[in-house]
């Protein structure tokens, strides 16, 4: 797992940040618009978007949808602009569907900041994302070829087909497995729509249907603790392994109770905060988020102390910092 942290933070690495809010700022209104509302991925960073809430004084309101689709949070866009919102910060469910509303209240003066999961360009100021996409699917390569032991068939449990961030990570995944790891062959890729039902019994159609798949690559904090917990109490426990995106909280069973699991994640509370003062840096301090430009990081920013806008797979985008590998050793240690 030291290659799966050293390829995240190789990635990750850049630096930006924040300037404290001018005297003359404009009062925020912050409406966080995460894929799903009730993910305890999206509930962690909204603690640190209530965290940075609380230090610019703003007014914050979780609006996380029902559904994870697009017209779910196109829904909630535009209720939020007709409730005075001048800050949105979102987390897509699909790169195009939601740029019309979202250009709609740009012109508007509403100032958009995405993060986890990215818009076309033109639909927001900046993404915030997790690392590079790149080193996110380097390291699911590589941990997943390290537990089918270099070699073999493995197996993709992902969102939704269009989730941007998802379709991403495994494309820069296969491009690694087929660079270095020319022996591991992805045999199927299955979608469990960020639900525990839908991803368990994909999960379960995984296994049976490819009787040779070693590993399950789940790069979603919904897929990552179905499949666990699928095959902690299934004949398949200690067949077969699985790797991903996780929460620790949510993964720490799987982790510790002999399933061979393994889980990474960057500090998604940091994640909330970071997103949020971006977005005040932009609206009150007129930061330029073109690519090269360097942002100072906000005072209570766990990460890095700044970060700079590089050119990323859909358009200017910062990073967020590296990740951590949760493991029995370690995993005790988060809470979130």
């Amino acid at each position: 797992m030291k290659k799966v942290l050293a390829a995240i933070a190789t990635g990750a690495l850049i630096a930006t940040a924040f300037v404290a809010p001018s005297s003359a700022a404009t009062k925020l209104k912050i409406a966080h618009i995460p894929k799903l509302g009730t993910i305890g991925y999206f509930q962690a960073a909204e603690v640190g978007v209530q965290r940075a809430c609380k230090e610019l004084k703003a007014t914050c309101a979780y609006k996380g949808p029902t559904e994870i689709t697009a017209a779910a949070q196109v829904k909630e866009i535009n209720a939020a602009v007709q409730g005075g919102y001048n800050v949105l910060i979102i987390a897509a469910n699909d790169k195009d569907a939601l740029v019309p509303a979202l250009k709609a209240a740009q012109k508007k003066g509403v100032t958009v900041v995405t993060y986890d999961s990215d818009v076309a360009q033109a639909g927001r100021s900046v993404f915030v994302n997790q690392a590079s996409s790149e080193g996110i699917g380097n390291a699911l390569a590589d941990s997943a070829a390290e537990l089918a032991g270099g070699e073999g068939d493995i197996a993709v449990l992902s969102t939704t087909p269009d989730a941007t961030n998802q379709n991403v990570w495994i494309e820069f995944m296969n491009k690694r497995l087929a660079a270095k790891y020319p022996k591991v062959k992805v045999v199927a890729t299955a979608y469990g729509l960020d639900k525990p039902e839908e991803s368990t019994t994909e999960t379960q159609g995984l296994i049976q249907k490819n009787p040779t798949i070693e590993a399950i690559v789940a790069p979603t904090s919904v897929g990552i603790v179905a499949a666990a917990k699928y095959v902690s109490g299934s004949a398949s426990k200690g067949k077969v392994f699985v790797t991903g995106l996780g929460l620790p909280n949510d993964m720490k069973t799987y982790i510790k109770d002999g399933s061979g699991a393994q889980a990474s994640l960057w500090d998604v509370e940091n994640f909330g905060y970071v997103a949020v003062q971006i977005a005040n840096s932009i609206r009150n301090n007129k930061q330029s988020v073109k690519v090269g430009a360097v942002i100072k990081s906000a005072k209570g920013d766990k990460g890095v102390k700044s970060r700079k806008v590089i050119k990323g797979a859909v358009g200017n985008e910062v990073l967020l910092g590296p990740a951590t590998v949760f493991t029995k050793d370690n995993v005790d240690n988060y809470n979130f």
